[in-house]
């Protein structure tokens, strides 16, 4: 047995952290109120057990149980023992857009995780389907107990009888699947049936084809005569139309004939060469092209005037050139000297001032103030008293004695007059140095003012001071000045010196160019102009002699080509080109009529002598054309009805099935046999070996289904005490009442067919008990018993629970207090909850 022993519901539907430890008994009622639950319960087991949202419309426990609180994950856990004491935990959760919609499930033994078909392999890998029909109650289940079928409980017996049979079962349905799909008594679509039906009709098809044949074979002897007689004609009509062929060919090519007759009568001997012809017409070019040439030679010489005289003068001109150039380097460098000696003199008179004073002084001038400045006293007397001029000093101490005195005079009389004395010889000794001293500061300014009058003298006649002079200096300085003047007066005379040498040449210059030239550069760029000019002039003179040579050179040339040209024509017995021209287009002509000739030849080259022969006899040939020309027509006509009596005949013929149709039928009718042959061979295979599949878990699953029935009878007399003590399958379920009378389930009572339902699954729950020993959950299924029927499931059930765990999930208080068990309650803080 596999025993539930606890429910953890982490979230479904209105749960959430929900526990439910079930007894240690094997009868566990969960009670509740309408809506408290219980069917969420059961619902998820189920689906714990076999996947959530598995959408099997067999069966209304896979409806929704998504958590109503819209938490994550959804599911929880089933924990089981078995009965050799291991203890599994089967934990499946669901999270949304994690993973599959049946959830994640995890199988644990004894707490360790395990692959899953561990667990499902002792519960015989059932599927969520069977679990249901087979140990589920509920009251919508109840109701289809008509609905159950031998056939339905010995397919779940098929589980149990035999290893592997459910593969066995799979394999038997597919066979079985395949040989309906082939055929069925009385069906149309598969193809064995419809085989049947179109071979049937090819059949008709067959018989048909053979009648018409023999019509057939007696129109295709009657077609052969009509075609032998039209092939006749027709070789006859090929035989005339040969003949008219060649009359009327030759009749077409006569005008070609007679145009050749004309062609050859027109034939003349022309004596024309064309290799001379080409040569007289590129003399011909050639002397046009000189005689061009030489009337453009000619314009061009006739725009040159004679040859002018070569100008001596104008040559020695030129011929000073190198001359000036040599004139105006030196002539430049005299201006850079102009520029170097007043630069010279201006530095002069700027380092001494007084040199511009002088520098147009001549010698005696010169050396008189050099006198003059000799004479001058060089340095003034100083005055300025002296050190040791101190009669100030004694004027001072004299008259500060002389009062001290007056002063002891009252005090002490004779050193009053004894300090009176001393100061008063002080003061006058003071007196008399003072005089002393001013009077040789007078001398000394008298003296000083004379020499300053005469340096005034000196400054006023020559206009320089003459206080700190330098005169040996100055006096250089002259000098240098002077040579510097003398300098620049040679420099200004080889100036004008090379002016006047230029002069002649600018004047020759300015009458030759008539334009005015005057300096250097002028003379330069007139030479220049000069030189281009006797340039130019000697061009021209050089092109005119090349002219005039090419002018003789023409000359010559043409009258060599013009005698050529004589000698040509001569030869070609012409006088001139145009001459020749026509003799050239009667050469033409004939060379054209010679090719239509050879043309005309060369198409009736193997028609010849039969034209020949057509000429002679003209009027006859065309008489002889227009009587083959009837003939013909009448042979066609017979053609045309030989033509449309075998044409009507050809489709009468293929208004019937002729020999080859026969064959193509009756091959149809041999492919369509071959055919049913290989799909019959197919279908037998698969009948039988679906048969032999069958037979086989029949085999292995006798036992069981006489045992359950026994089992169900004895559970259905409990269940209805005695009323009803049989029950028979044949295609509708039946029970035998007490007095015999047989009544269909039907007609049963809503109680009674509840308890019949109850003892047939509960009989098939015993009976793979030794396979299949799951936890049976019966939810509010006894709501239509009465009191009676209450007691006696009861007793069923305390039957049951010997072998089976049963789970009972109800809202009748009263079937609690008859099972006397502590219930399983849907609210928190109660017990097992």
């Amino acid at each position: 047995m596999m025993k539930l022993v606890r429910i953890q519901i982490v979230n479904f539907g209105q749960f959430s952290n929900f526990t439910f430890d079930l007894s240690n008994s094997n009868i566990d009622v969960f009670y509740g109120v309408n809506e408290a639950g219980k069917s969420t319960v059961v619902a998820f087991i189920k689906q714990i057990l076999f996947g959530f949202h598995l959408a099997n419309q067999g069966s209304e426990f896979f409806e929704n149980y998504t958590p109503l609180a819209q938490v994550s994950p959804m599911g929880g856990s089933l924990f089981f023992e078995n009965e050799n004491g291991q203890h599994y935990q089967l934990e499946r959760l669901y999270a949304k857009g994690k993973g599959s919609k049946a959830g994640t499930l995890t199988v644990k033994c004894d707490n360790q995780v395990i692959p899953e078909n561990v667990f499902f392999d002792q519960i015989k890998n059932i599927d969520g389907k069977f679990y249901t029909d087979s140990f589920i109650f509920n009251q919508d289940m109840l109701a289809k107990v008509d609905q159950i079928k031998q056939k339905d409980l010995m397919e779940r017996i098929y589980y149990l009888g035999a290893a592997n049979s459910d593969s066995l079962i799979t394999l038997r349905d597919d066979f079985s699947k395949s040989a309906d799909a082939l055929f069925k008594k009385t069906g149309k679509k598969p193809p064995i049936n419809q085989l049947l039906l179109e071979i049937k009709e090819q059949e008709n098809e067959v018989s048909n084809s053979e009648n018409e044949f023999s019509v057939y074979q007696e129109l295709n002897d009657n077609f052969k005569k009509q075609r032998g007689l039209q092939h006749q004609e027709e070789q006859k009509k090929l035989e005339l139309e040969k003949e008219y062929d060649s009359l009327d060919k030759i009749q077409k090519l006569f005008p070609s004939y007679e145009k050749l007759q004309d062609l050859q009568n027109q034939v003349r001997t022309i004596n024309f060469d064309s290799k001379q012809f080409q040569s007289a017409q590129t003399l011909t070019i050639q002397a046009e092209s000189l005689h061009k040439k030489q009337q453009k030679i000619t314009a061009k010489l006739n725009e040159y005037s004679d040859d002018p005289e070569e100008n001596t003068a104008v040559s020695k001109l030129l011929q000073k050139k190198p001359e000036v150039l040599q004139w105006q380097s030196e002539y430049r460098n005299c201006l850079q000297k102009d520029e170097q000696i007043k630069d010279e003199q201006n530095q002069l008179i700027a380092l001494d001032s007084n040199l511009n004073k002088i520098v147009k002084m001549n010698q005696e001038q010169i050396i008189k103030l050099q006198e003059d400045y000799q004479k001058l006293p060089q340095k003034e007397l100083k005055i300025e008293q002296s050190k040791s001029d101190n009669s100030k000093q004694f004027l001072l101490f004299g008259g500060i004695i002389f009062v001290v005195g007056l002063i002891l005079l009252f005090i002490a009389r004779v050193f009053g007059f004894l300090a009176s004395g001393v100061g008063l010889a002080l003061i006058v000794f003071g007196s008399y140095r003072q005089k002393q001293t001013q009077k040789t500061v007078e001398t000394a300014a008298e003296q000083n003012e004379k020499i300053r009058q005469q340096r005034q003298s000196f400054e006023k006649r020559y206009g320089i001071n003459p206080i700190n002079l330098d005169i040996n200096n100055l006096i250089n300085e002259w000098r240098q000045y002077k040579v510097l003047i003398q300098n620049l007066k040679r420099n200004n005379q080889r100036k004008n010196e090379l002016i006047g040498l230029v002069t002649p040449i600018a004047v020759q210059l300015g009458d030759e160019l008539n334009q005015t030239v005057s300096t250097f550069e002028d003379v330069l760029n007139a030479l220049d102009q000069l030189t281009e000019k006797i340039n130019l002039e000697k061009l021209r003179r050089e092109k005119q002699t090349s002219l005039k040579n090419s002018l003789v050179e023409n000359k010559d040339e043409l009258n060599e080509i013009t005698t050529k040209l004589k000698i040509i024509l001569a030869k070609a017995q012409v006088s001139s080109l145009a001459e020749y021209e026509q003799v050239q287009k009667q050469k033409l002509k004939q060379d054209k009529i010679q090719n239509q000739i050879d043309a005309l030849k060369s198409n009736l080259q193997n028609d010849l002598s039969e034209l020949k022969s057509y000429a002679k006899n003209k009027t006859k040939n065309q008489n002889d054309l227009a009587n083959l020309r009837l003939k013909i027509s009448s042979v066609h006509e017979n053609i045309n009805h030989l033509q449309e009596k075998t044409a009507e005949i050809k489709v009468k013929m293929e208004n019937l099935a002729n020999s080859t149709a026969v064959f193509e039928e009756k091959q149809k009718l041999a492919n369509l046999k071959a055919k049913l042959k290989n799909l019959s061979i197919e279908y037998l295979a698969n009948l039988f070996t679906a048969k032999w599949i069958g037979r086989a878990l029949d085999l292995a699953s006798n036992e069981r289904f006489p045992k359950m029935l026994v089992t169900a009878k004895e559970y259905l007399r409990l269940l209805t005490n005695n009323r009803y003590n049989n029950i028979e399958f044949g295609k509708k379920i039946t029970v035998t009442r007490f007095d015999g009378k047989k009544i269909e389930v039907q007609y049963l009572s809503r109680g009674t067919s509840e308890q019949l339902y109850f003892a047939l699954k509960l009989a098939f729950v015993q009976q793979i008990q030794d396979e299949i020993n799951l936890p049976i959950l019966i939810d509010d299924s006894f709501v239509n018993f009465d009191d009676q029927r209450v007691n006696e499931i009861e007793k069923l059930l305390q039957a049951i629970a010997g072998s089976n765990q049963v789970l009972i999930f109800t809202a009748q208080t009263s079937l609690v207090d008859k099972l006397q068990i502590q219930p399983l309650t849907f609210k928190r803080g109660t017990k097992n909850v």
